[in-house]
């Protein structure tokens, strides 16, 4: 249907609504915690393959009518609602692809296949794997608790010293006795936060980073990859090597493992505090981390057909798959996740490198932006802001956002032109020249969209402008190439 938006709860108006597929669109935000008083009578809700995220709200389990349930591959957070399990008509149920975490809860009238909880690696029990690593121990703060410990003690001994003195009148050694076994439990205690001021910071940090996403065991990530082998080696970068991981639930994902991390940790803590903290469909979805000896991991969901720029430099020539309107497909949604970063977050996002490079495409050829190496977020007056570890200087956010846009351009010319960034910034007059056809990729031409084309070449060029002020805001190129993509209805049906 191509629905952007949050949930539309004038449907509360459609009084006998029995059935509502919104499968499939562009939808964000939290689902309704009312949602029973909006569908007081459906029987079957789809809201699959959507953004929506926060929690799945347990208002909806008082939809007692309800047969169909489908959440998944959405962003959803939190704990399955225990009482959806009391649903007594429910026979489909999915959140699969999601990122859920918590036990799944009992269905008293129906068994769910693990299929319908796949791809939340914070889930467990049946039909999932088991809970042996005590999840609930995972989610406790092991500094309180061991202060917590250490304090009970303390008191303990004290009471004893005051029973002893005031009751027993004990002898002056029984209470020396006593108050060595304090000094003991003090002398314990500080073993236990013992270390150098840098590796107490390092572990503080560390520890905040849990808040964003999950934090993995390095075993874990060994048993995923036969200990990080050549075989499951998928890619060389600037800062790492990227596996493949197979985990035992039947998740695939995408580990990076970061070569000289002491020089890398900025970067590190970058990636998660923003990649972490934002969900959008063209954004990858950051699953976890790992930091543990002298390793540092990131963990994303594995994308089947790597980058954007394999696809249009390989020496295998994989830029014949790709047809004008696969190209404006890709175009669009990369689009859509830099004018949600740039206008449509909380507190605006400016991403600092995008290529072709950092586009990832998944099992349909949804673009997903990656690397947030370099991010910054800005408050609503463009003024840097830190971001919960490390402060950064006040400055205007004006050139952030207009470099985002120079670079988007770039890939749009990559997209148009077949060229590398260096053939295309080296050979012509880049920023004033006036785009021609002669410019595009001769696979593209004579196919019915040259009109088009052209429409495409001129709004990369203009994002390119020398001057950043002349530039697009990002609104205005999603706009122009939502325009460009309903040009021609025919071949726009080949993308849908």
């Amino acid at each position: 249907m191509g629905l952007v938006g949050q949930f539309p709860r004038g449907i509360r108006n459609c009084t006998s609504l029995t059935g509502l597929d919104l499968s499939g669109n562009s939808l964000y935000g939290a689902i309704p915690s009312d949602i029973s008083s909006i569908l007081e009578h459906v029987t079957s809700l789809d809201l699959s393959n959507n953004a929506f995220s926060g929690d799945i709200p347990p208002d909806i389990a008082n939809c007692q009518y309800i047969n169909v349930l489908k959440l998944n591959d959405n962003d959803l957070e939190g704990e399955i609602p225990s009482s959806i399990g009391d649903l007594p008509r429910l026979k489909t149920f999915s959140v699969a692809s999601n990122y859920l975490n918590g036990l799944v809860p009992s269905f008293v009238y129906k068994n769910f296949a693990a299929e319908s909880f796949a791809n939340n690696p914070e889930l467990c029990g049946k039909p999932l794997k088991g809970c042996e690593d005590s999840w609930i121990w995972k989610h406790i703060d092991r500094a309180s608790f061991i202060k917590a410990f250490v304090t009970g003690w303390v008191l303990f001994f004290t009471l004893v010293l005051v029973l002893c003195s005031s009751r027993l009148r004990t002898k002056t050694i029984n209470k020396i006795i006593v108050l060595l076994n304090i000094w003991k439990l003090m002398r314990r205690k500080e073993h236990l936060t013992s270390g150098s001021d840098e590796e107490l910071s390092r572990q503080h940090k560390i520890l905040k980073l849990e808040k964003f996403v999950t934090r993995m065991s390095l075993k874990e990530l060994q048993n995923a990859t036969s200990d990080f082998s050549e075989d499951y080696l998928v890619g060389i970068g600037m800062l790492g090597k990227v596996y493949k991981a197979f985990l035992p639930n039947g998740w695939t994902l995408a580990i990076k493992k970061l070569n000289h991390w002491e020089d890398l940790e900025d970067e590190f803590v970058s990636e998660i505090t923003t990649l972490g903290g934002l969900r959008h469909r063209n954004l990858l979805p950051l699953i976890g981390f790992c930091a543990e000896k002298q390793e540092r991991l990131l963990i994303y969901k594995y994308m089947p057909n790597g980058s954007l720029h394999e696809w249009l430099h390989s020496e295998e020539d994989e830029a014949k798959n790709l047809d004008f309107p696969l190209r404006v497909k890709i175009a669009l949604g990369i689009a859509k996740g830099l004018a949600w970063l740039h206008h449509g977050y909380e507190l605006h996002v400016t991403h600092g490198g995008i290529s072709t490079r950092c586009i990832l495409l998944d099992q349909n050829l949804e673009p997903k932006i990656s690397n947030f190496w370099e991010a910054k977020f800005w408050s609503k007056n463009d003024t840097a802001l830190s971001w919960s570890l490390f402060p950064l200087a006040e400055y205007s956010g004006l050139g952030s956002y207009k470099q985002d846009i120079y670079c988007f351009g770039i890939v749009l010319l990559e997209l148009v032109t077949g060229k590398e960034p260096h053939e295309l910034t080296s050979s012509r007059n880049l920023f004033d020249h006036s785009p021609c056809l002669l410019d595009a990729d001769r696979d593209l031409l004579g196919k019915g969209v040259d009109d088009l084309i052209l429409q495409f070449l001129e709004l990369a060029c203009s994002c390119v402008k020398f001057f950043p002020n002349e530039r697009p805001t990002m609104l205005e190129v999603y706009d122009t190439l939502k325009n460009i993509s309903q040009g021609r209805t025919d071949w726009m049906q080949k993308i849908s």
